[in-house]
């Protein structure tokens, strides 16, 4: 029995014909090598040479991405409002998120790119930019700086695009959607290159790769304040383009001009995108006083929250410009002051002006109320500049304005109960996160 065992783990060289044992690679008689060991080898070699290779280029744009995501995170940081995993709306729309109202309305099409490099709180910016890090530099290196450009601005537009069609109902920031796109170029890249890249690399990255996408798209179907549709469009954008994009190949020293060129366009388009968010802002100003800032009690605002808040101010506004100089034109009283009226109607000019444009209904009100502040001010700047005063006809206009802004307040003030209860203001939740 022992006999049998022993035999069991020995074999026969096909050289000299001698015995020996089943797990070693050469023989130790003749000397010859088995093929296996050979195969083996061969592939160290190769995984050695391809890695090499890639490893001996730089990753330039990564660290350039890197750090474009952190500068403007500490911009975003001095105008204030930013949390664990949330930040003020009024910030992320003034540097430019994603709004779909702001795109299809004011035709701020820039946003589409710039969302791809804000984030939504401190955890969101970590984590994106640890997996830019890591994804980044492995995508560069395989395809070369010049194509890592254009591959990670095609499929951050193509996720802000399906985050546009699919998510159309709140603001959306965040570079996981080029990541998507980047973790979709490497799986497919798996595959596609697979008889011509080493077997070890191919198996690495599908054993690595694929199971990241899995986790991450069933995380991100489970929680609402994740942009999914965002996740999704990227990761097809990355599959497709790697099916055109060749990648850069180890012995590839030079890029052809057409990705110079499309490198160049890239960069331009990203920092046109940001010529025209900064030449738009109207966010809150910057500070150094908001680095330390500690207000746990700030919660970032929604479109509809904001819609809801600066309407209600314009509009009690406008109640007390129109009560304050009505009181003024029926005592006729000659020094009595409009200033405190007009002081009260273009501060509710402001709060129009701070409204965001919503549906057809809300942007119909929100007109409404403007005309009617925009005539509140107007008599009142038309009384402030007349030396005689008509107070007779300045009461029939008053009047004539109050029995408007009545009517108006019928359907808004019943609106705008209905309008805050569907859309949960106040709203304590954070903008999706991509």
């Amino acid at each position: 029995m022992e006999q049998a065992a022993i035999q069991q783990k020995l074999r026969v060289c096909p050289s000299c014909g001698k015995l020996i044992p089943t797990d070693t690679t050469q023989c130790i008689y003749c000397g010859l090598r088995f093929e296996e060991e050979i195969a083996a080898q061969r592939e160290v070699a190769e995984t050695r040479r391809f890695v090499g290779a890639l490893f001996m280029r730089g990753s330039p744009f990564t660290f350039l991405f890197f750090g474009i995501n952190a500068g403007l995170f500490v911009l975003m940081w001095l105008a204030g409002g930013m949390g664990a995993m949330q930040a003020d709306e009024s910030v992320l729309l003034g540097f430019g998120a994603k709004q779909n109202e702001l795109i299809r309305d004011q035709h701020e099409y820039w946003r589409l790119v710039t969302c791809i490099f804000l984030h939504i709180g401190f955890l969101h910016i970590f984590f994106n930019n640890y997996a830019l890090w890591i994804i980044g530099q492995e995508i560069e290196r395989l395809y070369g700086s010049a194509r890592f450009v254009v591959l990670y601005l095609a499929t951050g537009i193509a996720a802000s695009i399906a985050s546009y069609l699919f998510s159309p109902t709140h603001p959306s920031a965040g570079a996981s959607g080029a990541l998507f796109g980047l973790f979709g170029v490497l799986g497919v890249f798996a595959f596609r290159y697979r008889k011509e890249i080493p077997d070890s690399i191919s198996r690495a990255i599908k054993r690595r790769v694929l199971p990241l996408i899995v986790i991450n798209l069933m995380l991100g179907f489970s929680t609402s304040i994740v942009d999914n549709s965002a996740h999704v469009g990227g990761l097809v954008a990355g599959a497709v383009l790697c099916l055109v994009v060749p990648y850069k190949r180890p012995h590839e020293e030079s890029t052809p001009v057409v990705w110079r060129t499309l490198q160049g366009i890239s960069l331009s388009i990203i920092a046109l995108s940001f010529v025209m968010a900064f030449r738009s802002y109207d966010g809150p100003p910057l500070r150094l006083s908001n680095l330390a800032a500690r207000d746990s009690n700030r919660t970032p605002r929604t479109p509809a929250g904001k819609y809801v808040t600066e309407m209600a101010t314009a509009d009690d506004a406008m109640t007390s410009a129109r009560r304050t100089f009505y009181a003024l034109v029926a005592m006729q009283n000659v020094e009595m002051s409009a200033s405190p009226a007009l002081a009260a109607v273009r501060q509710g000019l402001r709060s129009i002006e701070q409204t965001p444009r919503m549906d057809e209904p809300a942007e119909a009100f929100r007109r409404q109320l403007f005309d009617l502040l925009a005539r509140q001010e107007e008599i009142i700047e038309l009384h402030d500049a007349s030396p005689s005063k008509n107070w007779k006809k300045e009461l029939a206009d008053q009047r004539e304005l109050a029995s408007r802004h009545s009517q108006f307040e019928e359907e808004f003030v019943p609106w705008l109960e209905e309008y805050a209860k569907k859309h949960g203001v106040p709203i304590t939740g954070a903008p999706d996160n991509q």
